[in-house]
C-alpha cells in the first residue's frame, strides 16, 4: 500500500504496465486531485482511456493538455500531445498554426530562455485516498478532471525556443512539424544502433536516453541526454552511418523527422539544413561555454553576450590561421574540421598536434603579449569562430576570474610543451598557441 504521493504514482505506473487500466486510472485521478500541476498524471489518464478503448474522452484530455503545454511554454511536450490529438482527429491541425505563431522565427514572443522542466511530485507528500469509482463513472470523472487545465495554465512573458524548429519561418515550421512522427519508447528499447544507415533525426521531448559507443570492443557510455536534446541530426546532411547507439532510460517521447519527409516539401530540406547549422553552432557554443575553463567562471548571461561576439569563418585545406612569430590577433574555436599545429626547428618543421572540433587556440600569445609560438594550418574544409583581440581583452578586463583560470591553464600547457622532443608526442589538448 502506497504511503506517499510518489509511491502512489509509481504504483499506478506499475498497474498501467500490467494492463490493470481501471485500477491505474483511479490512482492517477487521486494524484491529480492533490497535485493538479503534475501533468504527467493527466497525460497518463489520456493514455489509459485510449487503452480502455474510450478514444473520444482520451482525445479531450490530450486536447486540454496540448493547449496547456503550448500556452504555458512547454512546446516540445505540446508537440507530443498535439501528435496524439491529430492521430485521433486530423481536423485539429489548428494547434500547429498556434504553435507556429508562438514559436517560429517570425514570433515576437520567443526569447533566449531555457526550456522548462515539468513540475515533479512533491517529495514525501502523503498519498491521498483513492476514489472508489467504477466504470463508466470512473472514466467520465477522470476525463473531466484531467482535461480541465485552465486553473494550472500560467502564460509566461517569453516563450522558449524550440531547438532547431524556431529557426524556421511560419510556413516551413507548419509543414515540417506536420511531418514529425511521434515515437514512444519504454525502458531499455533501442532507438538507433551504431553503424546502421541513418535517414532521420530525433528530438527528445520527454525522458532520458543513454548514448553509447563501442570503444576497443566495449560499450562505453558517452552521455545521458535530456529534454530538448537533438540526436542523429547528421542524417539530414550526410549519408554517414550512425556514430553511436541510443537507448531509452525509462519512458521516452521522441519526435522524429526523416529526409524523405522533408524532400516531399520542395525547398524545405535546404531550409532545415540552414536551421540545423544555426542550431548546432548554438548548441556547440553553449556546451563549450558551460564546460571550458575559458568561459566556466562567467554567468549564463555573460556567456551568451560573449558568444555573440564570435565571428564565423569558413576554412579550406592549407589555409593558415596563425603563422608562427606573428602578433596574436584573437581567439579561435574550432566548430568542425581538422587543423595541424607546427613549429620551426632549424631548417625543418615539427608537427606538435592535430586540433579538431571543440578545441581552442590563440590565447597564449594574447595573455602574454608575445608573438605566437607555432603555426596553425587547416587540413580539411571546416569552420572556426573567431573572437577579435579587442573583445578578448575586454573579457579579461571585465572578468579577472577568467584571466586567473587561463593563466593556470596556459602555464600547465607550456610546461607540457617544454617536454616535447623529437620522439615524444604530446596530447592535442596540451598545445595552445
Amino acid at each position: 500500500m502506497a504511503t506517499t504521493l510518489p509511491e502512489l504514482y509509481a504504483e499506478a505506473e506499475a498497474m498501467f504496465a500490467a494492463g490493470r487500466y481501471e485500477d491505474a486510472l483511479r490512482e492517477y485521478l487521486a494524484v491529480i486531485q492533490v497535485a493538479p500541476k503534475f501533468t504527467r498524471a493527466r497525460y497518463r489518464v489520456a493514455d489509459t482511456l485510449l487503452n480502455l478503448g474510450d478514444k473520444e474522452r482520451a482525445k479531450e484530455v490530450y486536447k486540454g493538455l496540448a493547449w496547456h503545454y503550448i500556452k504555458a511554454g512547454y512546446p516540445l511536450l505540446g508537440l507530443v500531445v498535439c501528435k496524439m490529438v491529430l492521430a485521433l482527429d486530423p481536423s485539429y491541425d489548428d494547434m500547429l498554426y498556434i504553435l507556429a505563431e508562438l514559436y517560429s522565427s517570425e514570433s515576437d514572443r520567443v526569447g533566449d530562455v531555457d526550456l522548462p522542466e515539468p513540475l515533479p511530485l512533491p517529495d514525501g507528500a502523503p498519498a491521498p485516498n483513492v476514489p472508489p469509482l467504477e466504470a463508466p463513472s470512473l472514466l467520465e470523472t477522470a476525463a473531466k478532471i484531467a482535461a480541465d487545465t485552465d486553473a494550472i495554465t500560467e502564460v509566461p512573458a517569453r516563450f522558449p525556443l524550440i531547438p532547431l524548429f524556431s529557426h524556421l519561418a511560419e510556413d516551413a515550421f507548419i509543414r515540417v512539424l506536420g511531418s514529425l512522427r511521434l515515437k514512444r519508447h519504454t525502458n531499455g528499447e533501442q532507438i538507433i544502433s551504431e553503424g546502421e544507415a541513418g535517414d532521420s533525426f530525433f528530438m527528445l521531448a520527454d525522458g532520458i536516453v543513454i548514448v553509447s559507443k563501442k570503444v576497443k570492443g566495449q560499450d562505453t557510455v558517452l552521455a545521458h541526454l535530456h529534454q530538448g536534446a537533438v540526436f542523429g541530426e547528421m542524417a539530414l546532411v550526410s549519408n554517414a552511418p550512425r556514430a553511436a547507439t541510443v537507448v531509452a532510460q525509462g519512458d521516452v517521447d521522441l519526435l522524429e523527422l526523416s529526409r524523405r519527409d522533408l524532400e516531399e516539401h520542395a525547398g524545405e530540406l535546404e531550409s532545415v539544413k540552414l536551421a540545423l547549422k544555426k542550431f548546432t553552432r548554438g548548441r556547440f557554443l553553449a556546451n563549450l561555454a558551460a564546460t571550458s575553463p575559458l568561459f566556466r567562471p562567467l554567468s549564463k548571461p555573460d556567456r551568451r553576450a560573449l558568444m555573440a561576439k564570435f565571428k564565423p569563418q569558413k576554412v579550406f585545406p592549407d589555409d593558415i590561421l596563425i603563422e608562427e612569430g606573428e602578433a596574436g590577433r584573437g581567439l579561435y574555436l574550432i566548430l568542425r574540421g581538422e587543423h595541424r599545429v607546427t613549429t620551426k626547428e632549424g631548417a625543418g618543421v615539427t608537427e606538435l598536434a592535430r586540433l579538431r572540433g571543440g578545441d581552442v587556440f590563440g590565447e597564449i600569445s594574447l595573455l602574454r603579449a608575445q608573438p605566437t609560438n607555432a603555426s596553425v594550418t587547416a587540413t580539411s574544409v571546416g569552420e572556426v569562430l573567431f573572437l577579435p583581440k579587442e573583445d578578448f581583452q575586454e573579457m579579461l578586463a571585465n572578468h579577472p576570474e577568467v584571466r586567473e583560470a587561463l593563466d593556470k591553464m596556459s602555464d600547465d600547457r607550456l610546461k607540457k610543451r617544454g617536454q616535447l622532443t623529437g620522439e615524444i608526442a604530446i596530447d592535442d589538448a596540451s598545445v595552445m598557441i
